[in-house]
């Protein structure tokens, strides 16, 4: 069962991105898969050492990050998933990221992509500032210490999903392993081979953001799962805004039609999921992408296996 949505308005993806750490939840408003208010396992959760981010005592606010844990939290506890796995879960989260100093370790990524970009004169204005805050913060060590109990690779999951616009999610095996997986690429910060084949939950980040993010703006992170690998090149495209020319043809009493054009400028959610649709129903003939880096991809209709 899905929990009710926040009784708030839903945000964008840009929003959601600038107010993800802040503490603006009242978590006294947050209520279980049904309909009881959350809180009411806090003891439990405290007890075993799951809730790393939740103080004793009196009513607090939690960020958006934070609820996102706990709404993981809800859904294992319906499935009756071990303690003692769930704790294994935390410490891959939380734990790790504490002890490997993610913060930083972001924070250096983060400067060397910059110092790149400078090195190849392709730096922004707004990008020379970025930089210039990074290297101050690194030298912060007060300022290092409190982002560890924000920063997580749960949160860096999300983060990354919304900046690729990638489909992301987590897979929870029986044991308390945890694979995560942006796109096709499965992994875990722990270099771990796991087999993604073996019986595991499945936490889509996409899934998890419909509490928070309107519908249209989270239709860019939701791909159909029977694509050509063509057809996952131009919804990728379209993610990264790299398009400058895009028509698809139909065939229609013998001739080909343009059903679907659009050329220099953003395409829209609605439009995403326009051709998401095409795709997906294989309604068309023809594709022609042009790229604004000047590349073209043109392929014809492939015929698609379902399973029946």
């Amino acid at each position: 069962m899905k929990q009710e949505n926040l009784n708030t308005s839903l945000i964008t993806i840009s929003e959601f991105r600038e107010f993800m750490f802040e503490r603006i939840v009242p978590i006294d408003h947050v209520m279980d898969a049904k309909g009881k208010k959350i809180e009411q396992f806090f003891p439990y959760w405290r007890k075993h050492k799951v809730i790393p981010f939740v103080p004793k005592g009196l009513k607090f606010e939690i960020s958006f990050a934070q609820l996102f844990w706990l709404r993981i939290l809800d859904q294992l506890r319906l499935f009756s998933y071990t303690v003692k796995n769930t704790q294994k879960i935390c410490d891959y989260f939380f734990k790790d990221a504490y002890d490997n100093h993610l913060p930083k370790k972001n924070l250096e990524y983060n400067k060397e992509i910059l110092l790149q970009k400078k090195k190849d004169s392709k730096i922004s204005e707004m990008e020379e500032a970025s930089l210039k805050w990074i290297e101050e913060k690194l030298t912060d060590e007060k300022f290092l210490y409190i982002l560890k109990y924000d920063i997580n690779y749960l949160t860096n999951l999300i983060t990354i999903s919304l900046e690729q616009k990638e489909q992301a999610g987590i897979l929870i095996f029986l044991d308390g392993e945890v694979l995560e997986h942006i796109g096709d690429n499965y992994f875990n910060h722990n270099n771990k081979v796991l087999d993604k084949r073996k019986p595991h939950i499945y936490f889509s980040i996409s899934y998890l953001l419909e509490e928070f993010i309107n519908q249209e703006e989270l239709q860019t992170l939701l791909l159909p799962q029977i694509l050509s690998d063509e057809e996952k090149l131009v919804l990728k495209e379209i993610r990264t805004s790299n398009v400058k020319e895009l028509v698809i043809k139909k065939d229609s009493d013998g001739e080909l039609t343009t059903l679907y054009r659009t050329t220099e400028r953003i395409i829209t959610g609605e439009e995403v999921k326009k051709v998401k649709n095409i795709f997906g129903l294989g309604n068309y003939e023809e594709v022609t992408l042009t790229t604004r880096n000047e590349k073209t991809i043109a392929f014809k209709k492939t015929k698609k296996k379902r399973l029946r």
